[in-house]
């Protein structure tokens, strides 16, 4: 009998100690020496309380207080100490109260099987360290990114530990309710449990579709950015192709020179016109003096003007900007291409696509105006498409110019489309 009641207060010490540490871990763990000592000396300190409690009052008006001797202290220290929120303190405590029920179960078990409390309890010892670890392990993390994801998931994940804590209080340590024979208590925890894993299971589903579709913008963000790569290659190959040519010009004069000291002027002429039209044809027209945008705006100009469209350059950006390359393409590339579209279904005497660009006040501005025609909606402030396949380059947009916490507009007015971008460059 003597090591039967041994090994219950060395249980009970033990479970004191898997509740404080586990409760720790799911609120995120401690962050400096001096928030793990205020944990370490939390287990001495709470024990030796209830010791002397023990002595004075008695194991069941202990067992009583024990919110206010263990989880309220618990809870201060977390909250102030570690510096947790209040939520994610109280939503700790709750789950770890709802695992300790688990080494508890297998002592149940053990000593059902075995009819011996002592056999119990020694599965109770025995069990409770690789329990925590495991718990440590696999548990803790999933319950903290679940407590500190959103409001939402911390109410839902909070929300089973806190109908286990009060049915439990309420019907074991404060009452004898669950043991009175009462159906509708017997019955209460299983739809408890149903309730939880419906609502578990409708905001599973909702997350991973969000998950989905992140995943699916930033699949697409990459494949813009690698585009843009491209195209960027594409264009200082051609830029690279007409400083040949303007090495090669002396050739070329040289050949003139033959056929007009030959007296073949028509020859020479049409010699002219080709190497003319050549150097037009790869030439990248000048709006600024930055390399990727001059570039950009050279590409597609000459794109839109095939098309029979105007279009209006207003760039007056300096060489070096403080935002990489690929994404300024991007931006540029996904707003001009998205115009180009939309210009082309418009009216012939609207077919006008108006670029700005400048930096004022340590900002990059930008702003693309283009026609359409028809009905454009808007979800969360962005362009949707009914193709498929399409209304990926306005999200593209909206998600590079947020990592740079700018600011980033798609309006209408009379039939006119303006994208409006601020990024601030500091």
């Amino acid at each position: 009998m003597n090591y039967l009641i041994l090994i219950e207060l060395l249980n009970y010490g033990l479970v004191s100690i898997f509740g404080i540490f586990l409760t720790t871990f799911i609120a995120g763990g401690w962050n400096n020496a001096r928030q793990r000592r205020w944990i370490i000396l939390a287990c001495p300190i709470s024990l030796l309380i209830q010791v002397v409690l023990w002595q004075l009052w008695g194991t069941a008006t202990v067992e009583k207080l024990y919110p206010l001797i263990v989880h309220v202290p618990l809870f201060l220290i977390l909250v102030f100490p570690l510096k947790k929120r209040v939520l994610v303190a109280l939503t700790s405590i709750l789950s770890s109260y709802l695992c300790c029920e688990i080494p508890r179960w297998l002592c149940l078990s053990a000593t059902a099987l075995s009819k011996s409390l002592l056999v119990g309890e020694i599965c109770y010892t025995l069990s409770i360290i690789p329990i925590f670890i495991l718990l440590y392990r696999y548990f803790a993390p999933s319950a903290y990114d679940a407590i500190t994801g959103s409001r939402k998931s911390l109410f839902l994940f909070g929300s089973l530990p806190l109908g286990y804590y009060l049915f439990d209080y309420i019907t074991t340590v404060y009452s004898n309710a669950l043991y009175s024979g009462i159906h509708a208590l017997n019955e209460f925890l299983p739809t408890i449990l149903i309730v939880f894993y419906v609502f578990m299971l409708t905001a599973y589903q909702g997350q991973q579709q969000k998950q989905s579709e992140t995943k699916l913008r930033q699949s697409m963000l990459e494949a813009e950015l690698k585009q843009s790569e491209t195209e960027m290659e594409n264009l200082r190959r051609a830029e690279k192709q007409t400083a040949i040519y303007r090495h090669d010009m002396r050739h070329h004069l040289q050949m003139i020179g033959h056929f007009l000291a030959a007296n073949k002027i028509d020859q020479a002429e049409n010699y002219i016109r080709q190497v003319q039209a050549d150097v037009e044809a790869i030439t990248p027209k000048r709006f600024c003096e930055n390399e990727i945008v001059n570039l950009l705006c050279s590409s597609f100009a000459e794109r839109i003007e095939k098309e029979g469209i105007r279009l209006h350059i207003n760039v007056t950006l300096p060489n070096e900007l403080p935002v990489f390359d690929t994404e300024i393409c991007s931006i540029l590339s996904n707003g001009l291409e998205n115009a180009l579209h939309a210009t082309k279904k418009a009216k012939h005497s609207q077919k006008t696509i108006e670029v700005y660009s400048a930096v004022k006040h340590n900002r990059l501005l930008i702003e693309i105006k283009n026609p359409f025609s028809g009905e454009i909606k808007f979800k969360d402030g962005i362009p949707q498409s009914v193709q498929k396949g399409h209304g990926y380059g306005c999200r593209s947009i909206h998600t590079i110019v947020k990592q740079y916490r700018g600011i980033c507009s798609f309006t209408t007015e009379n039939d006119i489309f303006i994208l409006q971008i601020i990024l601030p460059l500091i």
